[in-house]
């Protein structure tokens, strides 16, 4: 992250990224670049909660007590009402050299005027993942002083996906347990493939049950392993679809032996999912693609949803903090889905 001040500081930032762990960077680059530690008790401030334009400029303009820089730091930009980010805008025009504003958005709405001109200015910065995942895993693993050969690298980008503040996480995990020797693919199997897949097919397994304790306990075992909860609403709708399916090719009259072609599912697992179904009827079905599909957009910070539309506000998600937010989500969704089931 440190190609974001290596060419001086802007005086504005506006981050986004569905990788926490690029935005913590990030912040933490400019942060040190712009306030020195011993100066932050008067110089960096932190904008909780819904933003306004005029609460930030007043931040923004007020002059750094013995240091050279200020910093304003915005949790969320995206909660600005648009009605409230005129005095921003217009501060946009001569921002104070001596502040440094760094702002985190959830969503990037390039058509509202505020992010337009933050646009137009170079001030917004998506962060992505890279291309090639595994160089970014070898370097984190340098970075953290663990040895890790090519095979594990490889593993572990195939049991954990392009999740980068997971692979961070897996990567610090598997330096403890290895120890002084290089992490070999075994040990990846052992700590991060085997939890992480075992998790997952008791969360669809229970919930294909109907049995609401244990699905409710491999939430909990999920998010400790910090899994992405948007990931886990994805694996969770595949497996509602699969149902949803079987019930169509049933009343169809497709032969079971031509089931998992179909349904794209290995063929031990068919009988299983049959038994699953019959627990829930078409009609729950779609209401629990409904209520995944809202989580997935609660999750993803959508600012539209009411709580007429939604059990999950933006307000309620920034109260709660992100993790104990996405814990809520999968908590209240999965229970949602098990009580669906027919008793």
């Amino acid at each position: 992250m440190d190609d974001l001040v290596a060419d001086g500081l802007d005086p504005v930032y506006v981050l986004h990224s569905e990788h926490p762990v690029l935005i913590e960077r990030a912040i933490a680059a400019i942060r040190d670049a712009a306030v020195p530690p011993a100066a932050r008790g008067f110089n960096y401030d932190v904008v909780e909660g819904k933003p306004t334009g005029t609460r930030i400029v007043a931040l923004a303009q007020t002059l750094p007590m013995m240091a050279e820089r200020r910093m304003v730091f915005v949790r969320d930009l995206a909660l600005m009402a648009a009605d409230e980010a005129e005095p921003l805008i217009e501060y946009l025009a001569k921002p104070n050299p001596s502040t440094v504003i760094v702002g985190v958005a959830s969503k990037i709405d390039k058509r509202l005027k505020l992010f337009a001109a933050l646009s137009k200015k170079g001030f917004i910065h998506a962060l992505e993942a890279p291309r090639q995942i595994a160089p970014w895993v070898r370097a984190e693993a340098q970075a953290k002083g663990v040895k890790i050969d090519a095979a594990a690298v490889s593993r572990l980008v195939d049991a954990v996906g392009d999740d980068l503040s997971r692979l961070s996480l897996a990567v610090e995990q598997l330096g403890l347990y290895a120890g002084d020797r290089p992490v070999t693919s075994d040990d990846v199997d052992d700590l991060i493939a085997d939890t992480r897949e075992r998790s997952v097919f008791e969360l669809t397994d229970a919930i294909g049950s109907g049995d609401r304790a244990r699905a409710l306990a491999a939430v909990a075992s999920l998010c400790d392993q910090r899994e992405s909860a948007v990931g886990v609403v994805v694996m969770l709708a595949r497996h509602v679809r699969q149902m949803a399916l079987l019930h169509a090719m049933r009343k169809q009259g497709v032969p079971k032996q031509e089931l998992p072609s179909r349904i794209g599912v290995p063929p031990f697992i068919v009988d299983k999912l049959i038994a699953q179904a019959n627990k829930f009827s078409p009609g729950a079905l779609a209401r629990a693609t409904q209520r995944l599909a809202t989580a997935d957009r609660a999750l993803k910070g959508d600012i539209t949803l009411t709580g007429q539309t939604s059990p999950w506000t933006g307000p309620q998600m920034k109260t709660l903090g992100r993790e104990l937010g996405e814990r809520v989500i999968l908590e209240q969704v999965v229970d949602g889905i098990v009580r669906l089931a027919a008793r």
